[in-house]
């Protein structure tokens, strides 16, 4: 008897996966380049195309305004409100100029509200009309920061013209609660995927199909049905995570690339490639931070991995530029990717962020390492300037460990931003003083960005809010110009609001805002220099140093320490215990060495902490 063992043929399945405005437009999205190259490496049944209409915008408004907008969450939102919900276009144009009143006078000139929406409109209808929808099993929209009001204006075009098609959200907007409400309250929305994409997305896309009829898992969302239950003890983030990174295949981005050629034909730009080292955030404890929800603890690639994937991508589309998406780069292996990069013969150009942190070793050694090996800018988490607050913030580092982050990067020419938090509910107006006397000793460095805080859903601020003085919990203003308040009450947004402390926190930090503005003028007036040089620096003579400072009223100072008190001084060019300084130098009584600090410290060049020292003049030669 003859048996059939033949299989039968399978035809692959399309699924279009869509990053929509306002992605930045001069990179690819890593969301889709990573999940095409995961979907069709595990299941070669599976054809992922993917669609970054995002470029075709950019091409129709222009780079800079487009830019700007992409910059701008509130404004990016408002333009694409009034597809979603046409009733809220006056109220999302009021939103939309409060913030552009703030901007350049070029953005202002350029910035016509109801002229955009007609644009971005026509793009909408003529992007969906163009696409033969029924073609794919599966329609995917990468939704993150400010791309939902665009996501759901095309997710309901589409399901207009085509309601049997098959939709589904993911990304950090539809983290916890908010993506189960999202799929209660829109009817374009088939799925939602909370949580890791990759083994979710591929999952979906099997069932679907018909590969398998296996239930889902726990954290993909299902309107048809309520069966997908997340089991007891166990968040939907948990459920389908990859458990190593290192199963993750070098992201796919030809498809924004041949886009990239057919929208700037004549006005080419080389892209900045996004690349991941790791996943989640190796402290994740800071009080105000919900950028972590999708992610159960930390995971990372090795040196080696990330360098093959660097060097793929260079070699693939000719480009020397990148960014890490990362939250937090893992030291030890960022340690060892940059020196195998500095290496290289390649000119490699690095963004990536990174935390103020404890180190053994000095930090200026460890940047050396990362700007020799083409990190070029960073983000770091600085937050706060008095010790108390970064306390109640659970940062884990004080405020020394902070200014050595910010003169590191300024030794090593390190491009560094950094936010300083102001308006904390429940900080007082001793921190703002302290912050206020704080600034004065950093005067010297790159200026942070005032950021007036804001509460993010299921940070721990929102989960314990009683403990920061937070009376109730609401919705954010600008969330009421955009949504129907009925709609408003079915979803949860991922930025709230709160009531409590807000006029006493305004007025404590009014003065810290008008002094971090100075600093921000004085900075930008010197920039266009062309003998730049750094406002507190000094040069070694070999056995005396000159410190040459530049006051905040524009003063010169000159100031020149020989001997014992050079060796001092360039011993505390990384944080020193005063311990360390008695040792190091046994033939100087501790109360001199302490009478010389003091010194040091009123007139600004040195800072001290407890018992803890940092000079704060960066090496520089003319």
């Amino acid at each position: 008897m003859n048996s059939d063992t033949t299989t039968p043929h399978i035809i692959p399945s399309k699924i279009n996966l869509i990053s929509l405005p306002w992605a930045l437009f001069n990179r690819p999205s890593i969301q889709l380049g990573t999940l095409k190259a995961y979907i069709e490496s595990r299941n070669p049944e599976f054809l992922v195309e993917t669609s970054h209409p995002y470029l075709e915008v950019a091409a129709i408004l222009g780079p800079d305004l487009y830019h700007w907008i992409s910059r701008n969450p509130w404004v990016s939102e408002a333009l694409y409100a009034p597809l979603v919900f046409p009733e809220k276009a006056a109220s999302a144009q009021d939103l939309a100029w409060k913030y552009v009143k703030k901007s350049d006078p070029e953005i202002q000139y350029s910035f016509d509200y109801k002229f955009l929406v007609g644009k971005i409109e026509g793009h909408l209808r003529k992007w969906v009309e163009s696409c033969d929808w029924t073609q794919y099993s599966l329609i995917g929209f990468s939704v993150c920061f400010h791309q939902l009001f665009a996501s759901l204006a095309a997710a309901g075009a589409i399901k207009e013209k085509h309601p049997q098609t098959t939709i589904v959200f993911g990304g950090s907007s539809c983290g916890a609660e908010a993506g189960q409400s999202l799929l209660n309250a829109f009817d374009c929305i088939d799925y939602i995927i909370q949580g890791e994409g990759e083994s979710g997305l591929l999952n979906l896309c099997a069932y679907i199909s018909g590969v398998h009829n296996s239930p889902l898992p726990g954290n993909i969302k299902d309107r048809k049905s309520d069966r997908n239950v997340t089991p007891k003890n166990q968040s939907p983030r948990d459920v389908n995570q990859l458990g190593s990174l290192a199963d993750l295949p070098v992201p796919n981005y030809d498809a924004y690339f041949s886009k990239q050629k057919k929208w700037f034909p004549n006005t080419p730009f080389i892209p900045i490639l996004p690349v991941e080292f790791s996943r989640g955030c190796w402290w994740n404890k800071c009080s105000f931070c919900n950028l972590n929800l999708q992610w159960c603890g930390y995971r990372h690639k090795n040196a080696d991995q990330m360098i093959h994937e660097v060097k793929t991508l260079a070699s693939r589309h000719k480009c020397l530029d990148f960014t890490f998406v990362d939250n937090m780069l893992p030291p030890q292996e960022a340690r060892k990717f940059f020196k195998m990069t500095g290496e290289e013969q390649a000119d490699y150009n690095f963004f990536a962020e990174i935390r103020s942190a404890k180190s053994k070793k000095p930090l200026a050694e460890i940047f050396a390492i990362y700007r020799q090996g083409g990190l070029s800018a960073i983000q770091v988490g600085i937050e706060a300037l008095s010790n108390s607050l970064l306390r109640k913030m659970q940062k884990g580092v004080s405020v020394i460990e902070n200014i050595s982050t910010m003169r590191g990067s300024l030794e090593n020419n390190l491009q560094l931003d950094g936010n300083l938090i102001l308006q904390f509910p429940g900080s007082s107006q001793a921190e703002a003083a302290e912050t206020l006397e704080i600034l004065d000793y950093v005067f010297p460095y790159r200026p942070l960005a005032a950021a007036t805080f804001f509460l993010g859903h299921d940070s721990p601020v929102y989960k314990y809010s009683k403990k920061f003085g937070i009376r109730s919990i609401v919705n954010h203003p600008n969330s009421y110009k955009l949504f129907p308040k009925t709609i408003l009450a079915q979803i949860n947004l991922l930025v709230k609001d709160y009531r409590g402390d807000r006029t006493q926190q305004r007025k404590i930090w009014q003065p810290v805002l008008q002094k971090v503005r100075t600093w921000q003028r004085y900075h930008a007036r010197r920039k266009d220099d062309p003998l730049l040089k750094p406002l507190l620096y000094y040069r070694d003579g070999g056995n005396f140093l000159l410190i040459r400072q530049e006051l905040p009223d524009g003063k010169i100072l000159h100031h020149r320490l020989q001997g014992a008190s050079r060796q001092i001084y360039l011993y505390c060019t990384h944080i020193t215990t005063d311990v360390e300084l008695f040792a190091a130098f046994p033939h100087i009584t501790p109360e001199k060495i302490l009478l010389f600090l003091t010194d040091l410290k009123k007139k600004k060049i040195l800072f001290s902490e407890e018992n803890k020292y940092l000079a704060l003049a960066v090496h520089f030669r003319d």
